[in-house]
């Protein structure tokens, strides 16, 4: 009777441990130095991803704050193109995860190395349908990025996000007859271009990824473009206690205009996702969040009004 009391307890333990089911987090002993964001981009080139960027942020983070806590942080944005090309004939809205985004990271003086990137389970809470495919990519994932940290494991944040009634996805859209998108495409996608410097913005990376369409024999769309748009203040504050805020940054835009449609469509995953996600309670923290979104949601309806 006192084992099974005992045992009873352990899973009543079990159960009660908090983790972060939006967020699929890696771990591997890195004390040597030998797997490093190259390495794991070999890796995901190998298996057939199509990486969009890899980029080090620890040098803009000494440039613009003069410090940086880690011994790496890096950004990669990257996606699987037969999966993808299912989601975006499927769900027009699935280029928001084109390409998705990975955070690595290792801490000054921690021996660990860390790749954190959205689950299945959080891209089709956000996208609101696909889970079949997002289940797709979350098994290769897991299967390709352990490929890459020999020795890792796949582990748990040890808190829960927060629920949110906001929406998860920003979208704009806007009457333009089928004759005149690609006009249309040019003056919006300029004006948007331009605007991003001056509010703090950079475009990590651009994806025309209609072309990738075209190149399967898919004709749906007149144009399909993703943007991967990424502002240094966001991701440097947030990382400081999330490191893990890598999973949404840089943050794919997608704007495209299916044929029949007479319809430019824009849209974006939000920072509610970050509030929620990270389970932020930081007023200032939030704020920052806020104002980068305030101001790329007035940059868009400038380029489109």
């Amino acid at each position: 009777m006192k084992i099974f009391k005992i045992m009873v307890a352990l899973l009543l333990l079990i159960a009660s441990v908090k983790a972060n089911e939006d967020i699929l987090l890696f771990k591997v002993d890195n004390s040597k130095g030998n797997i490093t964001p190259l390495s794991i981009e070999k890796v995901l080139v190998k298996a057939g991803y199509k990486v969009e960027e890899n980029r080090d942020m620890n040098g803009p983070f000494k440039i613009q704050f003069q410090k940086t806590t880690y011994k790496t942080y890096n950004l990669l944005i990257a996606y699987y193109p037969k999966i993808m090309e299912q989601l975006t004939i499927k769900y027009p809205s699935s280029g928001i995860f084109n390409p998705f985004s990975v955070g690595i990271y290792q801490k000054t003086g921690d021996k660990n190395l860390y790749i954190s990137m959205l689950t299945a389970s959080a891209m089709t809470k956000i996208l609101g349908k696909g889970e079949k495919l997002f289940k797709e990519l979350e098994a290769l994932n897991r299967k390709h990025f352990l490929e890459a940290i020999p020795g890792g494991e796949i582990t748990k944040l040890d808190y829960e996000p927060i629920p949110t009634t906001k929406n998860l996805i920003t979208r704009f859209e806007l009457e333009v007859d089928d004759e005149e998108a690609e006009d249309m495409q040019e003056e919006v996608e300029m004006v948007i271009e331009n605007g991003l410097k001056p509010i703090g913005f950079t475009m990590a990376s651009f994806n025309a990824y209609g072309v990738d369409l075209e190149n399967i024999k898919n004709e749906d769309y007149l144009y399909y473009d993703t943007y991967s748009l990424c502002k240094l203040k966001v991701i440097y504050n947030v990382s400081i206690n999330h490191p893990e805020a890598g999973s949404y940054a840089p943050c794919s835009m997608a704007i495209y205009h299916k044929k029949g449609s007479n319809k430019m469509v824009i849209e974006f995953p939000n920072v509610y996702n970050w509030i929620s996600t990270f389970a932020l309670k930081d007023k200032e923290l939030i704020a920052i969040l806020e104002k980068a979104q305030a101001d790329i949601v007035t940059l868009i309806k400038s380029a489109i009004e």
